[in-house]
């Protein structure tokens, strides 16, 4: 083989390395810890959960440990505690249903929140720009009346001077 063809081997063998699947990693005790919440009412992700007094997290990460060693799958042990406790165990909610809108209403949130700012602005930039929308005729009339009363006050007081 030249060196060209192995240059241009070489050269594919990079570009299409990262391309490849990545070797499947073992699934450990502490990953499936972390999409649990402890029961003990601690309010703390399974996984972070070390309380002294805790009775329900050591439980639920030895069950976890044996469930794993038994062989069973990640989904098999989150559906087990699920139907054990009920989906309030899960640290986020499951992207079906109803919990639908706990994945998009805050990024709906934002875009409206966003699209409210941007016409608000629009329109303050835009009436900042326009002239002010006073009928010509009585602007006229206005300005005349108190051009008029200008004229008289100051020639009274230049006739007159201080008094």
């Amino acid at each position: 083989m030249g060196p060209k063809k192995l240059l241009i081997i070489l050269t594919l063998g990079l570009v299409l390395l990262p391309a490849t699947p990545a070797l499947a990693q073992e699934i450990t005790e502490d990953d499936i810890a972390a999409q649990l919440m402890c029961q003990c009412g601690c309010v703390l992700v399974l996984a972070h959960c070390d309380h002294i007094e805790c009775g329900s997290g050591v439980p639920m990460k030895a069950l976890v440990g044996q469930k794993l060693a038994q062989g069973e799958s990640q989904q098999e042990i989150l559906d087990y505690f699920v139907a054990q406790y009920g989906e309030q165990v899960l640290a986020s909610p499951v992207k079906k249903g109803f919990n639908l809108i706990v994945w998009i209403l805050p990024f709906a949130v934002i875009l409206g929140g966003g699209g409210i700012v941007y016409v608000v602005l629009k329109q303050w930039v835009w009436r900042g720009r326009q002239p002010p929308s006073v009928s010509g005729a009585e602007e006229w009339d206005e300005d005349e009346k108190y051009q008029k009363q200008l004229e008289k006050e100051l020639r009274e007081f230049s006739e007159g001077g201080f008094r």
